[in-house]
């Protein structure tokens, strides 16, 4: 009979809603790596019916209590109570814009800029639950809605027409290339192409209708559809519908429900009973027994950064997080919460479990009780084990113990003790390490190793006969049984040795604080690897090694791998092959690599290990600006708009720069992990140390532009692919803008200018009138100097004379030599005289001036020509030329220059004229010039005397410059030029 779609429908909803009531059980027992996510982690509810993945890579799951969206840390729930118009959300979608659809029992719902926007439901329609949403390449938005398909067109919904089987539409989806496909129950799957929809898979020869919940496209292979109805999986390829075979092998009456590929493109197939993992031809079915749940899985959903998420009905989400470790636990077969303290390989190809509460079995991923009882003694605390080269098993409790795979012998001698580890060396030799020594056991003889008496904890055979101990204060080394004497590794020869290992030439030793030690055998070079190399800590438990040259090391706080190069006598940490990888403490010398797996044991149980797991490169974190908010004094703190563009920034007062700025790295792989490196551009130029904390606080910024950066890093050291930015403006107060600094700095510098004009002004007039008292004191000194040197040298020259006189007219005629002398003495004393009218002239300040200069100059003249041959004219002499002052270096410079030439004109040249002229040649520049028609002389040749280098040398004292042009036969002119200016002037 056929059952009307939305009837079908009805019967799903009530069956996810039961089935989520229900447990079942599965014959596994170890437990895989599920991470879960609830109602008690803050999911809005727990039936959760679709997942979707937005454009910053946050999930978002439709449940039927409305929407959730999940950034790896916290919930941020969609529902009626703000605008969803229904909480049924059956399908979640999120288009290329980044918005988010929903399909609910009431319709088509949009959050779009953090608004709900709900469409109105097309007239007519009873049922009006939206199950599927897809797009198209082209941006167009396909919902189904009670079995039809409409096209979104605006805000409005336009029906999509298949003639008669309009209302069994039952999936939609598009391609990679958004290329969009329908399937109409019954008829098969069609596609769109130039608006018309063309039959790709045809159903119509099947016997049993199929009803189509979910198809998609191989990601590898895309000729390749998978087709998942409620009765099972099939493949088209062709237009070929087939069961896919894998699914066959799952049990009947198995209620498929939904699908997915990982990224190995391994499929899984969500059922009403947990889920089923297909791989390499095998199914591993997930239920609560192995870390799942056993309620319906509704949803298979990879995200764009590789992790696959599982919805369920009534148990929340799952992330798988890989199948490279397995653990046992309490949960799942170690029911007596043992801890698993040693561990061998068995007889039978199994692995033997020394725990606190006897010895467990392990085999096809099962756990079950080894008897080990002897003489009524059981479930005694093992404490190691170790299997010999007979295969024999001995285990170390508050005894030594031998178990040939019949019966259980104690050996004789090591009852009351502790065996803390077993070793056997190359001749057979069994050893026992203790706390009060070592020991060993040889032909049914156990002894004592001379001279060994500290705390035993770890053996190693190292070569032939050889036996390295291992101790809580080093390593002891024994050769044919026994010491050798002053053997000693000086880098760990106070450390607590918990464990050791060996790789060809390289013996690796585990201490309790200080972590690996790698040590070379031939050369005794030793290297330290810790916690700053990457460990995950410093104490070190137990050490094995696989067969690809990796170093298993078990540690204080989970597991490390080292990758180790035996000929640099290094290693180097891998990364953590998973990120939620176990954080557990490992137990001493608890560690086995058997048929390509590691066994760890653990305070926690056991973890398995699989060694051929491929690495893949983790996704990188996407980073975005959640907020940035404003404080402001005695006022609330306010968001700030959020704008990427730097054309567009908010624009803030210059009181408003307190700012706090919270960001966030989505990273579904490991949200914890995320860390970030941020900076303020125009206020910083590096980056930040990498900090773990998403909010910075800016409490005072300066007046400018900025831009906020910051990029998230995960465990990998990988960085966000994008900087997410922030652009803002701080705007200077208006004493601060450029155009107020600019007028301000103009004013200062003007005012500076006036103050200093200003005080260089009163300055200069200081100076002026300390210039001008000077000036009148030199006067007043010079005048009372004139006077009396006049008056006194003057009268004493004068009466010189007078007596001179009359002395000669005493002085007998008969006496001429002393009449010679008499007047010798009045001619020398009249030229006395003459001369000190010249420096009572200098003297004079009324001579400070070029007119009296020169004027004196020519007074010179006349007298020194008076009575001569020669005619002496002086021209060009002006009385304006008394404003132009001399000091009295100037003057009397000038005076003597000339009465010296002047005097060369009347005792040299043989002139008989002379003429002195003087020339303005410039405002500032005077020139005189001395001119006779005698008869010259070579002005280039050697000049014997001194009047002429004393002239040049009177002219350099106030830089004037003088120049002799003189020819034989040419007369001779001395011309003297100088600057008159504040310098030369008074």
């Amino acid at each position: 009979m056929q059952i009307p779609l939305y009837r079908f429908y009805l019967r799903i909803i009530a069956f996810l809603c039961l089935t989520g009531c229900f447990f079942y059980n599965t014959a596994n027992a170890q437990r895989y790596n599920f991470t879960h996510y609830d109602i008690e982690n803050g999911l809005i509810q727990s039936q959760v019916n679709r997942l979707a993945q937005d454009n910053a890579h946050r999930l978002w799951m439709g449940t039927l209590g409305g929407a959730a969206r999940f950034d790896g840390k916290d919930y941020y729930n969609i529902s009626k109570a703000n605008g969803l118009n229904n909480n049924f959300v059956y399908a979640v979608f999120t288009d290329k814009s980044g918005a988010v659809w929903f399909g609910t029992h009431r319709g088509l719902s949009l959050f779009k800029n953090q608004k709900v926007y709900n469409f109105p439901p097309p007239a007519g329609m009873k049922n009006t639950w939206v199950t599927q949403i897809a797009q198209d390449k082209k941006g167009d938005v396909w919902i189904i809605l009670n079995n039809h398909l409409f096209k979104v067109q605006g805000k409005a919904l336009e029906l999509v027409s298949f003639g008669d089987n309009d209302h069994g539409v039952t999936s939609v989806m598009a391609d990679k290339q958004g290329k969009l496909y329908a399937a109409l129950y019954r008829k098969g799957i069609y596609s769109l192409n130039d608006h018309t929809w063309q039959p790709y898979v045809n159903f119509a020869d099947e016997a049993d209708p199929i009803h189509v919940m979910k198809f998609a496209f191989d990601r590898e292979d895309a000729k390749t559809l998978y087709i998942l109805s409620l009765k099972g999986l099939f493949t088209a390829r062709g237009g070929m519908l087939n069961p896919l075979t894998a699914s066959t092998m799952l049990p009947s009456g198995t209620s498929f429900l939904s699908f997915d590929q990982d990224a190995d493109n391994n499929l899984w197939i969500g059922t009403n009973n947990g889920a089923y993992y297909l791989k390499q031809g095998k199914a591993i079915h997930f239920t609560a027994k192995n870390g799942l749940t056993d309620n319906p899985v509704t949803d298979v959903f990879k995200d764009a950064d590789n992790n696959l998420w599982l919805a369920t009905s009534g148990s929340g989400i799952f992330k798988f997080e890989g199948d490279d470790h397995v653990t046992y636990d309490r949960s799942n077969g170690l029911t007596n919460n043992q801890v698993v303290m040693g561990i061998a390989p068995g007889r039978n190809g199994e692995v033997i479990l020394g725990t606190d509460a006897g010895l467990l079995s392990y085999a096809n991923g099962l756990l079950s009780p080894m008897p080990f009882k002897n003489g009524g003694i059981d479930e005694r605390r093992i404490q190691g084990l170790f299997t010999d080269s007979k295969n024999n098993l001995w285990i170390g409790a508050d005894a030594a113990w031998k178990y040939d795979g019949s019966k259980y012998e104690m050996i004789k001698g090591t009852e009351g003790g502790t065996i803390i580890s077993i070793g056997e060396d190359t001749a057979g030799t069994i050893w026992l390490a203790t706390p009060t020594g070592c020991m060993y056991y040889q032909n049914g003889q156990l002894t004592r190793l001379q001279g060994s008496s500290a705390f035993t904890t770890a053996l190693l055979p190292i070569g032939r006969d050889s036996m390295l101990i291992g101790t809580q204060e080093g390593a002891l080394l024994a050769v044919n049984k026994k010491l050798v004497p002053g053997f000693r590794i000086g880098a760990i020869a106070r450390s607590s040795i918990l464990g050791m290992a060996k790789y060809k030439n390289l013996v690796f030793f585990g201490s309790d604080d200080r972590g690996i030690f790698i040590w070379d055998i031939p050369t005794g070079k030793i290297r330290n690897y810790g916690e700053k190399q990457g460990l995950k800590s410093n104490a070190i438990y137990s050490l094995v090694n696989d067969d690809k040259g990796i170093l298993w090391v078990g540690t204080g706080r989970g597991v490390n791998r080292l990758k180790v190069d035996t000929k640099a006598v290094s290693a180097t940490v891998l990364k953590s092959i998973n990120a939620n990888e176990p954080v557990v403490e490992s137990n001493q010398n608890a560690a086995l690599f058997f048929k390509g797996k590691i066994f760890i044991g653990n305070t926690k149980g056991l973890t398995i290990y699989n060694t051929d797991i491929k690495m893949r490169s983790g996704a990188a974190p996407y980073v975005m600006i959640q907020n940035a908010r404003l404080f402001e004094d005695n006022k609330s703190p306010r968001l700030i708009s959020l704008n990427s563009k730097n054309d567009t920034c908010p624009q803030l007062s210059a009181d408003q720069n307190h700012l706090a700025i919270t960001f966030f790295g989505v990273h579904l792989n490991n949200p914890q992990s995320v860390k970030y490196q941020y900076k303020l551009t125009g206020l910083e130029r590096d980056f930040s140390m990498p900090v773990s904390t998403n909010v910075v606080e800016y409490p005072s910024l300066p007046p400018g532009r900025y831009t906020f950066e910051v990029k998230a890093i995960n465990a990998d050291g990988q960085q966000s692919k994008t900087t997410a930015k922030f652009h803002f403006e701080i705007v200077p107060p208006f004493y601060k803008t450029a155009l107020f600094q600019i007028v301000a700095a103009i004013f200062i510098m003007l005012l500076i200018i006036a103050i200093q004009s200003l005080w260089h002004h009163n300055k200069k007039q200081r100076q002026l009138a300390i210039e001008a008292i000077k000036r009148e004191e030199k006067i007043k000194i010079r005048q009372q100097t004139a006077e009396d040197f006049h008056d006194d040298l003057g009268n004493k020259l004068t009466r010189i004379t007078v007596l001179s006189e009359i002395l000669n007219v005493k002085i007998e005629s008969d006496k001429p030599e002393q009449r010679n002398l008499v007047e010798q003495i009045k001619q020398n004393a009249a030229a006395l005289y003459n001369g000190t009218k010249d420096i009572l002239w200098a003297l004079d300040p009324k001579s400070d001036n070029l007119y009296e200069t020169l004027k004196h100059i020519e007074e010179i003249g006349i007298e020194i020509f008076q009575d001569t041959p020669v005619a002496f004219t002086f021209d060009n002499i002006n009385e304006d030329l008394e404003l132009v002052k001399l000091t009295m270096e100037y003057n009397r410079n000038i005076t003597m220059i000339f009465k010296e030439s002047l005097n060369n004109v009347l005792k040299h040249a043989d002139a008989t004229k002379a003429v002195l002229k003087i020339i303005r040649i410039d405002k500032n520049i005077i020139g005189i010039m001395l001119t006779d028609n005698g008869k010259g002389f070579d002005a280039d040749a050697d000049i014997k005397g001194h009047g002429i280098k004393n002239i040049q040398t009177r002219a350099k004292r106030f830089n004037g410059y003088l120049q002799i042009i003189s020819a034989p036969g040419a007369g001779t002119t001395v011309a003297l030029e100088f600057t008159i200016n504040t310098k030369t002037t008074r």
